[in-house]
């Protein structure tokens, strides 16, 4: 693939208008995202109707444990993405390609300790301290176990894709995840359905999909970006650009991870109100995921918009960049709030829950989607900072939303 056929996939946002860069950008990120949390839904959904309630409500109950080995794959794809975007901004090839080669050998090593940890905790976590009801403990340490050996493709599609946008390429994520989710939907039906493998048939499944969407992300890079696939020669920078990454991934890490932890203690909480608040905050969970997108797009794209104006030494275009994206996610978080709150019970009723699970559930939904709009402004926000190589504050800001919530 020669220079040319790279330069239309890369996008250089330090020129042009920002509403439309900033837009154009974040809309593929908002269909990756959409992508992603469909195939979650779908998972749910499959489940909750051809398993039953109290299935959904035990892959539900690893929920926040899903989350934070989530957080943690994310967050090591947003320290790679801040640092390749302050060295394409300053078109530093060299440190470029370092970074690339360290962060997939990272992945590798952290995937081997994240699995392992896993495989130890997983049911001391669910057993003990989320004291799962007996009804559900089996299938919830089953279905977290299989979950958990699909860390490394976690690792290695968030790097990726950190990699490409960085170079201001976010739609190469559409093809990943409808990769993705059309391999979930499938196997779900078959596993389910066919081989009546139950939940652990529904992560075998989501473990495979995680798979597909690793593997089209490398070959993707390889196709329209072949110069930045990782070479070992630069393995010696490992210590250097090792640390960089570290820098900048440890307090996105702590602040997704504290927030992550307050899930985890809030699902403890859930759980000892008994089956109908597992059941309606596991199908709960998956809308309000919906609703934010928007915001969680919004925030990965003024990340990649300041990083590459700030190597570009353009501070006051990445700021006016964080105002314009602002208004945006405002007014996309108050449309969503209010059609979620109309159609709260319709929307949960995918699930096969009814009664007092129901009830539940829409209360919940629609107290979050009250002030989603708020929400919406620290993510924004945090996204702008971590781009600008500010990380601190946003990992104090996790601080403060946990210690509130606590």
């Amino acid at each position: 693939m020669n220079k040319n056929n790279k330069k239309n996939k890369s996008k250089d946002m330090t020129v042009g208008n920002q509403w439309s860069t900033i837009l154009l950008f974040s809309l593929p990120i908002m269909g990756a995202n959409l992508l992603q949390t469909l195939y979650n839904l779908a998972d749910s959904v499959i489940v909750g109707n051809m398993i039953g309630a109290n299935a959904l409500g035990a892959v539900g109950l690893t929920g926040s444990m899903v989350w934070l080995l989530t957080a943690i794959c994310t967050s090591v794809g947003s320290g790679v993405n801040i640092a390749e975007s302050q060295f394409f901004g300053a078109k530093r090839e060299t440190d470029i390609k370092e970074v690339i080669a360290v962060s997939y050998l990272i992945a590798v090593i952290l995937s081997i300790v994240m699995t392992s940890l896993c495989l130890i905790f997983a049911k001391p976590a669910i057993f003990g301290f989320l004291a799962a009801p007996d009804e559900m403990r089996e299938e919830s340490l089953t279905y977290f176990i299989i979950y958990s050996f699909g860390i490394i493709f976690q690792l290695l599609y968030n790097i990726t894709y950190g990699i490409l946008r960085s170079h201001g390429n976010s739609g190469g994520a559409l093809i990943f995840l409808l990769i993705s989710a059309a391999l979930n939907i499938v196997l779900d039906c078959i596993f389910i359905g066919v081989f009546k493998l139950g939940v652990a048939g529904a992560a075998l499944a989501t473990v495979i999909a995680q798979a597909g969407s690793a593997v089209a992300s490398i070959i993707y890079l390889s196709i329209f970006f072949p110069e930045l696939i990782p070479s070992r020669k630069y393995i010696y920078a490992f210590k250097a650009k090792g640390l960089l990454i570290l820098k900048l991934t440890i307090p996105i890490t702590l602040q997704l991870a504290v927030n992550s932890l307050g899930f985890i203690v809030l699902q403890r909480l859930i759980n000892s109100f008994g089956t109908a608040s597992i059941e309606g905050y596991s199908a709960m969970t998956k809308i309000e995921q919906l609703a934010h997108i928007p915001a969680q797009s919004l925030n990965i794209a003024i990340s990649g918009f300041a990083g590459q104006n700030i190597g570009a030494n353009k501070e006051d275009r990445a700021k006016s960049g964080y105002r314009t994206t602002l208004k945006m996610g405002i007014l996309f978080s108050v449309i969503i709030g209010i059609i979620v709150i109309v159609l709260d019970k319709k929307l949960l009723g995918m699930f096969n829950i009814s009664g007092e699970s129901l009830k539940r559930g829409a209360e919940h939904l629609d107290i979050l989607m009250t002030f989603i709009w708020v929400s919406t402004i620290t993510n924004i926000t945090c996204g702008f900072l971590q781009g600008v190589g500010d990380v601190r504050v946003p990992a104090l800001s996790g601080f403060v939303n946990l210690g509130i919530r606590l």
